[in-house]
């Protein structure tokens, strides 16, 4: 799925290169771009033509934000017809080795950033790009892009207990109505038509971060509810604060809402927050429909050998799996309960949970075969591939080889999220 997803990208960049965005002869050396859509995350290619043929061009990208300056290069031979496509010529220096349209956009490389900074920058905040082409120690060529924040079309607002006490749920009785619950986030202009949902349940990773995939969700038309899995900073990372009755009083508020097919809303979960979800769409098969999980277990895991809870009901722990015991001797959750489409991604180079991808093969095991499920093993990928795709986020720190590979697990695992998604729609 992944080369799949390479290679589909791949072919519609050549067809708008040559249809709309081939240069005439002559003119000099220009960069030129094919662009499917202004947004953060929307495929992109890059090429220069009217090289001097023969002498290596040193392609450089770079962007300044409030926190710095973040570059990427790239060394090409230049071919007998003067034109270096990135999508289809393999760099004889880059941060990537293999061939890549938008390699220079997710290799930058910049200041080291907090997760509210990494929010602000690349979820609020749109980039400017300036690229440069240099032949034989000379610049032949700028251009500028620009690149829309993920959260452009979309709005959001918190979500607070007064709205979950509003529908009458004995499970939100309980919440102080200025609590802040999670936050809904939604398409504008906002669909007319039932749509599918999500609920992603917000892990404490870095570049995993719900933020990221909730914009990108809703900027495609599905609303989503982000809603936070585990305690504040300053807190035990890991511990439990997500109950089933918070899930349970958020899922009935999001289902009444007039944008929001109730028959047809999907769980998503990374890292730890993997499991979560999972759990969910299992226990709740009437209520919740499919589930998108990447990077962690497929069995509810406690935090810490001591047994520290990833869930709790009625003020109590449930029952979780010593992370310490093997996948064998761990109860993996019943997936074969889940009514709808179940999508598990993992990386082979993940480096923070080595065993990822034998917790997703014991997933696919216990579900058995459904129509619409996918289970995709990124060759050679890393742990962050459910992250946008084109973003450089979390993959500055993986060797050359790792990065690129966890680039296209994200492309392949983004593809497949939005295509069951559109799937459910209803007529």
């Amino acid at each position: 799925m992944r080369r799949l997803a390479r290679a589909l990208v791949a072919a519609a960049l050549v067809v708008a290169a040559l249809s709309a965005c081939s240069p005439s002869a002559g003119g000099g050396a220009r960069i030129l771009f094919s662009r499917f859509g202004e947004g953060m995350a929307q495929p992109i290619g890059v090429q220069v033509a009217g090289l001097h043929p023969g002498e290596p061009v040193v392609l450089t990208a770079r962007a300044h934000s409030r926190a710095g300056w973040y570059t990427s290069r790239a060394v090409y031979a230049v071919p007998p017809d003067g034109r270096v496509q990135l999508w289809s010529q393999e760099p004889l220096a880059a941060p990537y080795p293999r061939p890549d349209g938008a390699g220079l956009l997710w290799s930058l490389s910049g200041p080291s950033l907090s997760q509210a900074q990494l929010e602000a920058l690349w979820v609020y905040g749109g980039l400017d790009l300036h690229f440069s082409a240099e032949q034989a120690g000379r610049q032949v060529a700028t251009a500028e892009l620009k690149r829309a924040p993920l959260a452009a079309g979309t709005g959001d607002r918190d979500v607070l207990g007064s709205d979950l006490i509003a529908t009458g749920d004995p499970e939100a009785a309980g919440f102080a109505p200025t609590a802040r619950i999670g936050t809904l986030v939604y398409a504008v202009p906002t669909p007319v038509d039932l749509r599918p949902a999500v609920i992603v349940i917000d892990g404490d990773e870095g570049g995993g971060s719900g933020a990221f995939a909730a914009h990108e969700l809703a900027a495609a038309g599905f609303p989503v509810f982000r809603l936070p899995a585990f305690v504040p900073a300053g807190r035990i990372a890991g511990s439990a604060a997500l109950s089933v009755e918070t899930f349970d009083a958020a899922l009935t508020w999001f289902s009444s809402l007039p944008i929001v097919d109730e028959d047809r809303i999907f769980v998503y979960g990374t890292g730890p927050a993997s499991s979560l979800a999972l759990w969910f769409a299992s226990h709740e098969p009437s209520r919740v429909h499919g589930a998108f999980a990447a990077s962690g277990a497929s069995a509810l895991q406690c935090t810490s050998e001591a047994g520290s809870p990833l869930l709790i009901e009625h003020g109590l722990p449930l029952p979780c799996a010593n992370p310490d015991r093997t996948i064998a001797g761990t109860d993996i959750l019943p997936l074969d309960r889940i009514s709808g489409p179940l999508v598990l991604a993992c990386g082979t180079a993940d480096r923070q949970l080595p065993t990822a991808c034998d917790w997703t093969r014991a997933g696919e095991r216990a579900r058995g075969g459904h129509d619409g499920d996918a289970f995709l093993y990124a060759e050679g990928a890393g742990h962050e591939i459910s992250t946008p795709p084109e973003l450089p986020v979390g993959l500055s720190d993986l060797p050359p080889a790792t990065a690129q590979a966890t680039e296209d697990a994200r492309i392949g695992f983004w593809q497949v999220v939005l295509a069951r998604l559109a799937g459910a729609i209803r007529p």
